[in-house]
């Protein structure tokens, strides 16, 4: 295996990553992928390909597993400015006070936007919800998609925008 097969196998991943709906990829797919060379290798030549072409790969964690996430600079056109507050309370949130957040909490505190911003970021995979455990996590879309808005989200600055 040369020099040839390595750069066909970055090239064979970048792409796949590329047209990859979800934008997102688990890192032991990677692994599948490109077990016959050294992982952190074909990783690294995969975020330079993805940089040079105007995008990030970043990487998280979810559910006890990795997942490398295609991002880009700039927002999601996709996501309103409201969805965008909403999902930075709820990181900011998720951060401070549980990871695991209860459905019934998220339902009391966002009442008034539950059918609407809740409801997109959940249909559209930036939040999760998990019945079976009542609760709701961040997706790893939801992390990647701020990611560029908020560089460190704190619940005691987000609050302080709220104070009189």
């Amino acid at each position: 295996m040369g020099v040839k097969d390595v750069k066909e196998t970055v090239k064979n991943i970048t792409k796949l990553i590329l047209t990859n709906p979800q934008k997102v990829i688990r890192e032991e797919d990677l692994k599948n992928l490109s077990k016959a060379f050294n992982f952190e290798q074909i990783i690294s030549e995969i975020y330079v390909n993805l940089r040079n072409i105007g995008f990030e790969l970043i990487k998280t964690n979810f559910l006890d597993q990795q997942y490398y996430i295609l991002t880009s600079e700039g927002k999601d056109d996709n996501i309103t400015p409201s969805q965008y507050g909403t999902l930075a309370l709820i990181i900011a949130l998720s951060k401070e006070l549980d990871e695991n957040m209860k459905i019934e909490d998220l339902k009391e505190i966002f009442a008034d936007i539950w059918d609407t911003d809740i409801q997109f970021l959940l249909n559209n995979d930036y939040l999760r919800k998990f019945d079976d455990l009542e609760i709701i996590k961040v997706a790893p879309l939801g992390k990647a998609t701020m990611k560029n808005i908020i560089r460190e989200i704190q619940l005691k600055n987000l609050l302080d925008i709220f104070k009189e």
